[in-house]
């Protein structure tokens, strides 16, 4: 049986992820103790998810994404596992001057998709998806009118997607 974890699984996209796989997985957010800007905490989620078969890097918070993913990319990449990252549309154009509160945001989702972009020929395949608004609680509490949103219902189908359980060794030795 194929083996999952995901940050930020309390919330949004990784609480509607988390509840809806059939799969064994373990979650990993602030509300029960990890926090993916601590290194310790990181150190600690990676040492947790080390028998899983797939990574949700879903959590944002800053650059810590990015580096959640430095570390356990350096961990995982000579294993047949999967690490899915959860990027942003805000990565992938000009952010419009009405919107500037969104550059650092954008920033720290481009340097998640960069540094996908270092982690690929290895054995563990790395993924990048990205959505511009999600239909979340958050998303319509900031944005109540807002209408041009991927459902997230669709957004979780679109991860599941990318699982590639024909890559994983679901029989391999654990570490």
């Amino acid at each position: 049986m194929v083996k999952i974890a995901i940050t930020g699984h309390t919330s949004g996209i990784g609480k509607a992820f988390f509840q809806s796989i059939q799969e064994e997985i373990i979650g990993f957010s602030k509300s029960n103790g990890f926090d993916i800007t601590n290194i310790e905490s990181r150190k600690e989620i990676i040492n947790l998810s080390n028998d899983c078969d797939i990574f949700i890097n879903n959590a944002h918070d800053e650059f810590g994404q990015t580096e959640f993913l430095i570390e356990l990319f350096k961990e995982w990449k000579d294993y047949n596992r999967q690490i899915i990252n959860i990027g942003s549309r805000a990565a992938h154009v000009i952010i419009p001057r009405d919107k500037l509160d969104l550059l650092p945001y954008a920033a720290q989702k481009l340097a998640l998709k960069e540094t996908v972009k270092n982690c690929q020929g290895y054995n563990c395949k790395v993924d990048y998806i990205r959505w511009g608004y999600v239909g979340t609680d958050s998303t319509f509490k900031k944005y109540p009118n807002m209408i041009d949103y991927i459902k997230l219902d669709e957004a979780v189908e679109q991860i599941k997607k990318l699982i590639n359980y024909a890559k994983l060794d679901t029989n391999r030795f654990r570490l």
